[in-house]
């Protein structure tokens, strides 16, 4: 390709870049930290896996891709040269950012360009497993996927053509989970949202299998609730189970048992011995029993089975109070802005819950960085709307080539994204922007101001993609959708236009606020080369406490220690404190206001993690849920600061010093006896020895246990016997032995073995495991009877896989919080 600076683009399979690819002006826009992080995540690489390219070139490729399919509709070769350019102004000015996928693969031989899909899932073995398959490419080619398993029939029920019973959708869910374990694309999981109607028979089964039980783990999971559902909770009545329409009938419920039960001797169930059913009915035949948490949780009226809907929402707050799962897909308030009906349903959504898909969808992404779109005028900052105008245009023509110059992964996604059209343009760097014009995060004005500035990015798009229509045609199932008005207004070329997705690892690179979240911290650790740290302040906070005379390191050092805010410190002014609330000082009501605000001005969705204290309330969780629902948002996940992570066992506190250190000091008993357990672990061959104290002749109570892994190496071998030693000092202490493997169960690494129900996620996972097997031996479940710990499941997984920085959780996905990083598992 000629342009009026000479040979550009790719001729010959060689790159030319015109004159204004300048890596000294990209160099001096981006920061130390956004280099690194483009170098780590989003440069070209060759045989030897070394970078051969700079940030600038990668801006150019894209912008070159991306305009090329200009010439499909017309546009001469000058015009594409033009349009080239304009794209790689947004990127060189750091207005816009195209989502992870379009900024890693455009312009290389991965043509995938989408972030997100959704994949239907059908009730056969034949659907299951092509689903599963179809989920490996996807993955494969760095998407996340998102399902909604409601069309699996429930756990029990006899299946004619098989002569067998049905494993339920949890067993086959597993089989999903396995497929994610497996497939690494640039050094990342594939991400997945699971849901499940609330309505469906194995919902209770769905929630605890995750959220109690740390099945499913490389699964977000989700309840798709109803308008019927909700307003059920919000006036104490009950709700009917159906499954394919039909209500699930008290006989179905007592086959579900008898069903289970036969088929324990084979073993059939997908991925392991089935579980006794977490609904079970009592023997008056009259009363439905949560089996997991052994209480009423429904009844039988007039033969079909019904749950107490505020019951069911209060075992959803507490597992996500907990554990962050499950959260809420809002089903009727999805589909009451559906645009294509004619179509069908949407029922599920990507991995983060911003974009509903109909199935075999996708969606590509991209966002404005709203810090950019303010101009300082008569001596303060305004938001810039011309600026916006212009810029949301020229964006809504990128993202629409994005459609053109995908490939695949699947050819019925291809078929379906190339019809429908969607793009999903959002936003980053909110709260950047809020501080420049002063306004508080929590207020009023920042909730009318982020939906004013959301419907005009809107209507800008809207707009723009009518003059898209007119060049190039509607999408293709215009006729019957909510746009076939018969007015020219409405004749659009994209389906559907606004979208508010993750954006971890781009808001980083663009050294910005992600998404509409508030900034997380003010002051934190930033990790230099050689161990050593250095303490890293908001560029905002600095700025301003530079210019009114109040900063200094050891501030820094004190809003640091201040769990990184600045709320309550005397050093600070209150005007300065009300711009820098951060995630955990603003209450959770306005975290929810604040995404309320954004959706009534988005089209799709809104990605965001309602981020509470550790102190928060199960009760309040509860309320994030309603007030959700209630303000109009299509779904919502809520994180309380620590859910995920293994804590301490509040029972051992106070109780080391006098009697309990002496029980532990003691001599070791003169008989001990137990059983020794191989185990397959992600480091080799192990063995655990599990001993009791023999007493009476009886079983004896667990006093000690020996982990040793055979070729792991020494430090793997150190770690094996610190764990062993830890145990012992628990069940000396008299902590059950059930109680170990709950906290244990789960873990994961990023090193696993294994496949269903012999997969081994982490070192820990495997001791858990080989324990359960060793109490079944013995003739004890520890995990449904005598453990004497129910619902005190804990999850780990809050390190960084790349620079074991601490993880945290922001726009629904884990983000590490190493500025020099840029690890992000939804990229």
């Amino acid at each position: 390709m000629i342009g009026e600076e000479g040979l550009e683009g790719l001729v010959d399979g060689v790159w030319h870049y015109p004159a204004y690819v300048d890596d000294n002006v990209i160099n001096q826009a981006f920061s130390e930290n956004a280099l690194t992080i483009a170098h780590k995540q989003f440069l070209t690489r060759d045989n030897n896996g070394e970078t051969n390219q700079t940030l600038a070139q990668r801006f150019y490729q894209v912008a070159f891709t991306l305009a090329q399919p200009d010439g499909f509709y017309g546009a001469s070769e000058r015009d594409i040269v033009a349009r080239t350019k304009k794209f790689y102004g947004l990127m060189e000015k750091k207005e816009f950012c195209p989502g992870g996928r379009v900024l890693t693969n455009a312009g290389t031989e991965i043509k995938a360009l989408f972030n997100c899909y959704v994949l239907p899932v059908e009730d056969s073995l034949e659907d299951i497993y092509q689903a599963v398959k179809n989920a490996a490419i996807v993955h494969k080619n760095g998407g996340g996927t998102g399902y909604n398993f409601s069309s699996l029939r429930p756990r029990g029920t006899y299946v004619k053509r098989s002569k067998g019973i049905a494993s339920g959708p949890v067993s086959f869910i597993r089989q999903f989970d396995g497929e994610t374990s497996i497939i690494n694309s640039g050094n990342r999981r594939g991400a997945n949202m699971g849901i499940l109607n609330i309505d469906h028979p194995d919902i209770l089964d769905f929630i605890y299998a995750k959220a109690a039980r740390g099945e499913i783990t490389n699964f977000n999971i989700s309840c798709g609730t109803t308008d019927l559902f909700m307003e059920a909770v919000q006036t104490g009545e009950y709700y009917t189970l159906h499954f394919n329409n039909k209500p699930y009938t008290a006989q179905e419920l007592k086959l579900l048992s008898i069903n289970i039960s036969k088929n324990k001797a084979g073993g059939s169930e997908v991925g392991e011995i089935p579980r006794p059913p977490s609904l079970i009915l009592a023997q008056d035949d009259v009363t439905v029993i949560d089996s997991y948490n052994d209480k009423q949780i429904g009844r039988i009226s007039a033969g079909i089975v019904q749950l107490d809907a505020g019951k069911v929402m209060d075992i959803i707050a507490e597992l996500a109070w907990k554990t962050g799962d499950p959260g809420m897909i809002y089903l009727d308030a999805i589909n009451r802005n559906n645009p294509i009906p004619n179509v069908g349903q949407i029922l599920a959504t990507n991995p983060c819950g911003e974009q509903p898909l109909h199935p075999d969808d996708a969606c590509n992404l991209g966002s404005l960085n709203l810090e950019t779109m303010v101009k300082f005028e008569q001596g303060q900052y305004v938001v810039d709307f011309e600026k916006l105008s212009k810029t949301t245009r020229l964006v809504t023509r990128f993202m629409e080539n994005v459609n053109d110059a995908n490939e695949g992964p699947l050819d019925s996604i291809e078929q379906t994204v190339k019809q429908h059209r969607r793009i999903g343009l959002g936003v980053m760097g909110w709260h950047d922007m809020l501080i420049k014009l002063g306004i508080s995060y929590d207020s009023e004005e920042a909730s009318k101001l982020g939906e004013k500035v959301m419907q005009y990015i809107s209507d800008q798009a809207k707009q723009e993609s009518v003059q898209l229509g007119k060049e190039r045609g509607t999408f293709q199932p215009f006729e019957g959708s909510v746009y076939d008005t018969g007015r020219e207004e409405d004749r659009v070329r994209n389906m559907q236009r606004t979208t508010i997705a993750p954006t971890g690892t781009i808001s980083m690179l663009f050294d910005c606020a992600s998404g509409i979240e508030p900034y997380y911290a003010v002051a934190f650790n930033r990790n230099l080369r050689g161990g050593d740290t250095l303490i890293y302040g908001n560029k905002h906070f600095e700025r301003i406490a530079r210019e009114r005379g109040f900063y200094s390191k050891e501030l820094l050092e004190k809003v640091k220690e201040n769990h990184g805010s600045v709320q309550g410190m005397e050093q600070v002014p209150d005007g300065v404190q009300k711009l820098f609330r951060t995630a955990h000082d603003i209450s959770y009501d306005w975290h929810v206001r604040i995404q309320a605000a954004f959706q009534r001005g988005t089209d799709n969705a809104v990605s965001k993690t309602i981020n509470m204290r550790n102190d928060a309330t199960v009760e309040e969780v509860k309320g994030a849920y309603l007030l959700a629902y209630n303000l109009g948002c299509k779904g919502i996940t809520v994180y309380r600061d620590g859910a995920k992570k293994v804590q301490v066992l509040q029972t051992m506190e106070r109780k080391v010093e006098g009697v309990l250190e002496d029980q532990l000091r003691s001599p070791r008993p003169d008989h001990i006896g137990g059983l020794t357990e191989k185990l397959e672990t992600p480091f080799g061959t192990g063995f655990l020895t599990f001993n009791r104290a023999k007493e009476n002749g009886g079983l004896g109570r667990p006093y000690e246990a020996f982990l040793s892994i055979g070729r792991g190496g020494q430090d793997i071998a150190a770690i094996a016997e610190g764990l062993g030693r830890l145990m012992s000092l628990g069940l000396k202490a008299g902590v059950p032995p059930g109680m170990i493997i709950e906290q244990l169960r789960g873990i994961g690494g990023e090193t696993q073995t294994g496949f269903g129900s012999k997969r081994v996620r982490s070192l820990p996972d495997g001791v858990a495991l080989a324990l359960e097997s060793i109490l079944r031996k013995e003739g004890i479940n520890a995990i449904n009877g005598n453990s004497g710990v129910k619902n005190d499941q804990k999850f780990s997984g809050n390190f960084c896989q790349e620079c074991k920085s601490q993880m945290i959780f922001e726009e629904g996905c884990m983000k590490c919080t190493n500025p020099t990083c840029g690890y992000s598992k939804c990229g």
